[in-house]
């Protein structure tokens, strides 16, 4: 009889046991998900920061191109309406220096 309450008891502990064992399991399973998500939602916010800072570095760079573009064009105009002589001999240069380079 002493021998049947100790080994029910040694099975009851064994449950309690086990029980205590997956309460833990499944408690640990919830911390991972926890932190996998985490760290998922801080992967994606440092994706989102670095398309955000190449975005603004293709607009400064677009925007630059554009008035490096609008410089060059004012340039352009300024030697053109010059003394009309200034600009045959600009011309005759530029052809001069294509026709070098073709052949």
């Amino acid at each position: 009889m002493a021998n049947a309450k100790a080994e029910a008891d040694a099975t009851q502990d064994l449950k309690d046991e086990l029980k205590s064992l997956r309460d833990d399991l499944a408690e640990l399973v919830e911390t991972v998900k926890t932190m996998g998500k985490e760290q998922a939602d801080a992967a994606l916010h440092s994706a989102k920061e670095a398309v955000d800072h190449a975005t603004d570095r293709v607009r400064m760079t677009a925007g630059e191109a554009r008035k490096r573009g609008e410089e060059a064009a004012d340039e352009i105009e300024a030697v053109i309406t010059r003394p009309p002589l200034t600009s045959v001999m600009i011309a005759l240069g530029l052809g001069y220096l294509v026709a070098r380079i073709r052949h």
